[in-house]
């Protein structure tokens, strides 16, 4: 069985800090990503696999097929993944199902007008907030970090920023 190394959020998905920087460290073969939209987008997902470099498979799927795999044969029968979202309600609804989430990685999440900015890369809404600490209150540790150079923000700490704004 794969084995998952790292869980991401990053609404940028596959771009330059994830295939160059987390990769290496987490000896990533195959990336997972989990969206709806996205998985019925064929052009899109050509665009991502196309963004891999040689060597590291890139899947794209659904919550319902994404869980049906991962209880099937947890996204396949060797390497090391990582299971990257968009979003943090698509990862809480993965998560809602059964698959296990020991610990989540926040890494970009843009700036609209209803969120809150954390990090320069990161801001949050009400909704996520609450979402992130259901996963905390579950024993998942959640941590903002974009680069592998940046100290982790942790989930008391995302908290403590979140009220100050």
């Amino acid at each position: 069985m794969a084995e998952i190394s790292l869980i991401r959020v990053d609404s940028r998905l596959i771009h330059g800090q994830v295939i160059t920087k987390w990769r290496k460290i987490f000896n990533i073969t195959k990336i997972v990503v989990v969206d709806d939209s996205l998985a019925n987008d064929e052009f899109m997902i050509r665009m991502y696999e196309a963004a891999a470099p040689a060597g590291v498979k890139v899947k794209v799927y659904g919550v319902e097929k994404a869980k049906r795999l991962w209880d099937k044969n947890q996204f396949g029968t060797e390497g090391r993944v990582l299971l990257l979202f968009k979003d943090i309600p698509t990862c809480y609804k993965l998560y809602e199902q059964g698959v296990p989430m020991n610990y989540i990685q926040i890494g970009g999440v843009a700036k609209t007008a209803d969120r809150k900015v954390i990090l320069q890369a990161v801001s949050l809404n009400e909704s996520e907030m609450e979402l992130l600490g259901k996963f905390h209150q579950n024993g998942c540790e959640v941590a903002i970090q974009i680069v592998p150079e940046d100290t982790k923000l942790s989930y008391e700490e995302i908290v403590k920023k979140y009220k100050e704004k």
